[in-house]
């Protein structure tokens, strides 16, 4: 008795299993299509547009969220919208290559119901949309829906990968030209600031070219007329150009900054070389801390450089030129200190110690005279 209610409880539990499995093959086989698939539209301009501007596109859906068994389910719905002014929609419903006009409607919105979608699974279905229209007038400039497809459900939600958007940036043309003497102040302002940078001396030629081509673009944009989307693109360049401009800027005056800081370094070297190696001082007590002070410019020099490579610019820039003040008080210290020692007499030239001792000889033989003299007249007298 106790073996067939064994025998009945592995079974049960083997039916459990295989319900579990068919249940979850039912649920992956109510819909056979889990997204619908929308071809690029053709005809669809490039770049942005302008208001009042016609368009004309076409599209193809070659796959829908199906239900088991038939090509649509029959209470879902295929919606079409369109942003565009005065829309003309020819959809035409395309069963096993063949097709099926629908009226030319005119409204934002069309909806297809599905009954007029749902076939059998083996049907070949396809829905050629095309759709022609006016892009509206924007009181700013935004992104407008060209044309959206979705599939809803019966609740009319849109199903999980039901959506295909297509849309496009319009050009309000008042923004446009406010925008372009806007752009036309930041060029002045970058004109500005390049004549700054070569009047100390730092090399501009980068920054020059951004310049040159920012200024062209802007003429193209004013040029433009009533085109505002060619006015938007040229202004679009000639604000990169500005900001790539004042970025090669900035890097060249930092640079510029390290590399007088650098020059400045090196002269203090030529003096310290001077002081070392022609006159042998290097033990002096001024030198050691003009050399102690060269060598806090380097290392702040050293810093400035790796913010530079790092394009930690602004830093960079204040450690650059607080190397550079530094230094040129320490290039002045030592340009002191080298006169001070040139403009003393030969015998008492630092570097030249040998004649300390001539004169130290000199002076021992003198007083060694000048008491010998007074010897040999305290023995005369004597």
């Amino acid at each position: 008795m106790q073996s067939i209610r064994s025998l009945n409880e592995e079974m049960k539990m083997k039916i459990r299993v295989l319900l579990t499995i068919l249940l979850a093959c039912c649920a992956l086989c109510a819909f056979s299509a889990t997204a619908i698939t929308v071809q690029p539209p053709s005809g669809l301009p490039s770049g942005d547009l302008t208001p009042g501007t016609r368009v004309n596109i076409e599209t193809t859906i070659t796959d829908f969220i199906s239900a088991s068994g038939t090509t649509f389910p029959g209470t879902d719905t295929l919606q079409f919208y369109t942003d565009l002014d005065s829309p003309r929609w020819n959809i035409a419903i395309v069963l096993n290559s063949i097709e099926n006009p629908r009226p030319v409607e005119g409204s934002r919105t069309v909806r297809i119901s599905g009954f007029e979608l749902e076939y059998p699974s083996n049907t070949d279905l396809k829905v050629r949309v095309s759709l022609e229209g006016v892009v509206p007038d924007v009181s700013a400039t935004s992104d407008k829906t060209i044309m959206r497809i979705r599939q809803l459900d019966s609740d009319d939600d849109v199903r999980a990968n039901g959506e295909e958007l297509f849309t496009k940036k319009v050009i309000n043309p008042a923004e446009v030209q406010t925008a372009i003497i806007s752009a036309k102040a930041e060029l002045q302002t970058f004109k500005s600031e390049l004549d700054t940078a070569k009047a100390k001396g730092v090399d501009t030629s980068e920054a020059d070219t951004k310049y040159n081509a920012a200024q062209t673009a802007l003429q193209s944009a004013e040029v433009a007329g009533n085109n505002a989307a060619s006015a938007q693109l040229n202004l679009n360049s000639a604000k990169t150009a500005i900001a790539d401009g004042q970025a090669l800027l900035e890097r060249a005056v930092v640079q510029h900054a390290i590399t007088s800081a650098e020059t400045t370094l090196a002269e203090i070297d030529g003096v310290l070389d001077y002081f070392t190696t022609n006159k042998s001082m290097g033990s002096d007590s001024r030198v050691v801390l003009l050399s102690s002070k060269r060598q806090s410019v380097k290392n702040q020099i050293d810093t400035a450089k790796g913010n530079f490579d790092s394009n930690n610019l602004a830093l960079a820039e204040r450690q650059a030129d607080d190397a550079l003040a530094e230094g040129r008080i320490v290039l002045e210290e030592a340009r002191n200190l080298q006169e001070e020692v040139e403009s003393l007499p030969v015998f008492v030239d630092p570097g030249q110690p040998y004649l300390w001792i001539v004169l130290g000889a000199i002076a021992i033989i003198v007083v060694g005279f000048v008491i010998m003299k007074k010897r040999n007249t305290w023995d005369e007298l004597g």
